[in-house]
């Protein structure tokens, strides 16, 4: 029975985009008080940040404000069908792009995953819905390590944002720049930055 309940939320997340597809060549100001809350919180886990590359994402977060709007009619029905769920989203900045605007985003809310590519031609995201498993592995086979974790840190507390250093490293030379911003169902915000997220075997390897 909640497989299929989880199917028919699936459909109509689906529809959903759809038909907010056709809203994003106008200029509707939905979601802004949202992305306002999101831009403070964003800006307020780089101050507390232990990683300096954290400081340099100024322009980027600058840069996405003005966009996120479009994916924000997105969140804001999601909590909408879902309203006693805590939604993650997660925004994604290629780091060897400074000052461009995030060009991999994630909105997760219980198995339901909304991926968005930024198509530069288009200058558009382009939006895939999925359905994840029970161990947050998505219809391609991979596993969102990085969702099932904070998942399952955000069950224990609130404080899981106050040591990024726990969940990854500055210290790489590839993956992006990540905020994690979860909307929690009273409208409480937290984010946190990440460079590079480490697995939690290696983590205990190197300890």
């Amino acid at each position: 029975m909640g497989y299929c309940k989880n199917r028919q939320k699936l459909r109509i997340i689906t529809t959903l985009i759809f038909l907010l597809c056709g809203l994003w060549g106008s200029q509707f100001s939905y979601g802004q008080r949202l992305n306002k809350q999101i831009d403070i919180s964003q800006k307020e886990a780089i101050s507390s940040s232990p990683f300096n590359t954290a400081k340099g994402m100024h322009k980027e977060l600058a840069r996405q404000k003005p966009l996120r709007p479009e994916y924000l009619t997105l969140v804001d029905s999601l909590r909408k069908i879902f309203p006693k769920d805590t939604i993650l989203l997660t925004e994604n900045y290629n780091f060897i792009c400074f000052g461009c605007p995030a060009d991999y985003i994630r909105i997760q809310i219980g198995y339901n995953l909304i991926s968005l590519r930024k198509d530069f031609q288009s200058k558009k995201y382009e939006i895939k819905p999925e359905k994840l498993s029970k161990l947050y592995i998505d219809d391609t086979g991979y596993y969102h390590r990085d969702i099932d974790e904070l998942r399952k840190e955000i069950k224990n507390n609130d404080n899981w944002n106050t040591n990024p250093s726990k969940y990854g490293t500055e210290n790489c030379f590839d993956g992006g720049h990540t905020f994690y911003s979860f909307i929690y169902p009273d409208r409480k915000i937290i984010s946190m930055y990440m460079r590079c997220w480490i697995n939690k075997e290696i983590r205990k390897t190197d300890e």
